[in-house]
Parts: C-alpha cells; sequence; structure tokens
C-alpha cells in the first residue's frame, strides 16, 4: 500500500467498523449503512473518493441521516464536521443569513463562549446576545458597549448589560447608583 493512501484506508475501515460492529448497532450508526460499492473494496471506495486533500481532512457525510456513499461523502475538515452535527449545532438566522453559532462568533467577531454563555446560561434571544458587540454612541464617543464603559462609566460592564436587557436606556445604565466619579456601585 502506497503511503500516501494509508490515511484514506484507515477512514474506509473505521467506516465499516462504525457501521457493522456489534455496538454500532445500538449506538448512533444504527441505521446508517455502507453502500455495497464500497463495503468489500478499499479500491472503490479510493477511486470514488480520491484522496484526502491534506491530514486535516477525514470522512464526512453530508446528510448524517444518510449512510456511507458516493454522493453523501466528502473529504472535510474539523470544523466544517463540527457545523454539519445538526444535533449540536442549531442554526440562528439574523438579517437573512442563516448560520450555526461557531460561525457567526467569527462572522461578528465574538468569542464563541461568549455568545454560547449569553444564549444558554443568561437565556438571551440570539438578537439580544449579539448586540453588545455592536457600536454604541455616547456622549459623541462610538465604541462597543465594553468600550464605552470602559471610557465613560464606573459601573462595572455586566450591571450594564444587566440594566439593558431589563429595558433601561443606555444613559441610564450608564450613570444611575452613581455617588460620585469614582465611586461604583
Amino acid at each position: 500500500m502506497n503511503k500516501k493512501t494509508i490515511k484514506e484506508y484507515r477512514a474506509w475501515k473505521a467506516m465499516k467498523s462504525r457501521c457493522s460492529s456489534p455496538s454500532a448497532k445500538k449506538g448512533i450508526y444504527q441505521n446508517i449503512t455502507v453502500c455495497d460499492r464500497w463495503l468489500h473494496s478499499y479500491e472503490n471506495f479510493l477511486s470514488d473518493m480520491g484522496p484526502a486533500p491534506s491530514n486535516k481532512h477525514s470522512l464526512d457525510r453530508e446528510d448524517n441521516s444518510k449512510g456511507y456513499f458516493p454522493d453523501n461523502c466528502r473529504w472535510a475538515t474539523q470544523s466544517t464536521q463540527c457545523s454539519n452535527r445538526s444535533t449540536f449545532n442549531k442554526v440562528f438566522t439574523h438579517n437573512g443569513k442563516s448560520l450555526v453559532l461557531k460561525d457567526w462568533a467569527r462572522e461578528l467577531n465574538i468569542k464563541y463562549t461568549t455568545l454560547y454563555l449569553r444564549l444558554y446560561r443568561q437565556g438571551l434571544s440570539f438578537e439580544e446576545a449579539i448586540v453588545f458587540d455592536k457600536s454604541f454612541e455616547y456622549n459623541g464617543f462610538k465604541g462597543t458597549l465594553k468600550e464605552i464603559c470602559n471610557k465613560h462609566s464606573v459601573v462595572k460592564y455586566q450591571l450594564v448589560v444587566d440594566r439593558l436587557h431589563r429595558g433601561w436606556s443606555l444613559d441610564k445604565a450608564l450613570c444611575t447608583g452613581l455617588i460620585n466619579k469614582t465611586n461604583m456601585i
């Protein structure tokens, strides 16, 4: 066997094992099959799939509810595969664009964990979760909410966020409760 095809051979063996082992019959692969063309012939698998583009690519099913066959399989990176896990990734739509959370985080330049925590711990809607990283204007200064808090308020950022979620105006959220400019609530 050629060194270039060892990765592909391992992918073929793993695919067959996932679908045919006794333990697989009870797990997430219980209804997933391998097409006859690939089941008994590594050469057919390699002919249909071709070599993996790089060591960062592995075998992926485009539709996870269907089995392994040429029209449903591809070589994909880890991030592509993670986005393809419908049971793990909810799709969010904003301004007519639909992406999974990890892709939104990248697009909006917000940390994934920050978005995740806002949605699933704080219970915010998607729009509420992303609004705090958008640009605000306060006293002639434009910036993110965090930048405005750092420049214009001694009230802690999280308190301002909580107040805005309760419907407070930005001015009230930044200034209410201050005894003087050096004291924090």
